[in-house]
């Protein structure tokens, strides 16, 4: 007998969550293609929407072959493409390699909560996808000299069991050495900021509500705090500072996207911090950095939550696909 399985909650979560996100970057790479200059970079960007109208693609017909409503996501509506440039062709460049990177990553840890073989064979192709932008990307960066890489360590020369408990040390007085692992997850993290804050840069000075602009510049002094921790550690342990991800913010107030689309992102982004932060906080075996990233993360949290309201407030923050009420349903039986 033929076995159709319905879409199981996880599933469905999977589904929901790569519409929305795919949705969002194809209007971004829209704007970025549309005021580029750089000839270089004009396959990578087809590439990327290529990528991200697949996903939309996909993930709407297997919602209409299953019944299930199509979310409403982000369209042409989200962005203006006679808007002038905000960011620069390098940042656009940046954007892809992160996006293509945060695309794979997330596609391939949702495959252990996967059952449909169809289902798996959609993220596993929709993670080669995005592996192969993030190779290109890379590429790319690297011909052109502007591929940012994390610290240079001195080659270990042998390798040895620890001896002390001392090695966890670190809230007071001398701590030892950042291990090459917590100064991945520094890199990491340092990255991830400067993204976010080289956006809401820009967000706040083409945002059409003012509630929005401030919510931005909120985000630029909390992305300039966690910078300056990050640098203080690498100073501290004297670790040759990286070159910066910093990218040239034009002083066009003309908004390339919607109010709507730029909370939705800075709130993603805010997501893929407390991820960094919390896979960080697991990594790093020196107290102090365990604490740094503690109070760090609780600060995104907040702030976070602050801009959940504010999308609630004005009818931008979409319902994701929940259980049924079985109280409200009996309830309107009484």
């Amino acid at each position: 007998m033929e076995h159709n399985p319905k879409l199981v909650s996880s599933e469905v979560a999977a589904l929901w969550g790569a519409y929305m996100q795919n949705s969002m970057a194809y209007c971004i790479v829209q704007h970025f293609a549309a005021v580029n200059e750089d000839s270089d970079a004009t396959d990578l960007m087809q590439s990327a929407l290529t990528n991200c109208d697949y996903v939309v693609n996909e993930v709407k017909q297997i919602f209409e072959q299953e019944n299930h409503a199509l979310p409403i996501g982000f369209t042409q509506e989200d962005v203006y493409l006679n808007a002038g440039r905000v960011y620069s062709d390098l940042f656009a460049l940046r954007y892809i390699k992160y996006m293509a990177s945060a695309g794979a990553a997330a596609a391939s840890a949702l495959l252990e909560v996967l059952a449909r073989k169809d289902i798996r064979d959609f993220f596993s192709a929709t993670s080669a996808m995005f592996i192969k932008l993030y190779n290109n990307a890379s590429d790319l960066l690297l011909k052109k000299g502007t591929f940012i890489r994390s610290p240079v360590i001195t080659p270990m020369e042998k390798a040895e069991y620890l001896q002390s408990e001392s090695f966890l040390s670190g809230l007071i007085g001398k701590h030892r050495p950042l291990t090459a692992i917590e100064l991945a997850h520094i890199s990491k993290n340092s990255e991830t900021n400067s993204i976010g804050r080289t956006f809401v840069a820009g967000f706040s000075q083409t945002a059409e509500s003012p509630e929005v602009r401030k919510y931005m510049e909120r985000g630029l002094e909390i992305a300039a705090k966690h910078e300056t921790v990050f640098r203080e550690i690498l100073v501290e342990d004297e670790v040759p500072m990286p070159s910066t991800w910093d990218s040239a913010i034009s002083q066009s107030t003309d908004a390339p996207f919607s109010d709507k689309l730029m909370m939705f992102h800075t709130l993603g982004l805010n997501e893929l911090s407390v991820t960094g932060y919390g896979a960080a906080i697991g990594a790093s075996m020196r107290n102090d950095l365990v604490g740094d990233y503690t109070r760090l993360v609780a600060e995104i949290l907040q702030y976070g939550n602050a801009g959940v309201k504010l999308m609630i407030e004005n009818r931008w923050l979409e319902q994701p696909p929940q259980n049924v009420d079985r109280e409200a349903l009996r309830n309107r039986k009484a």
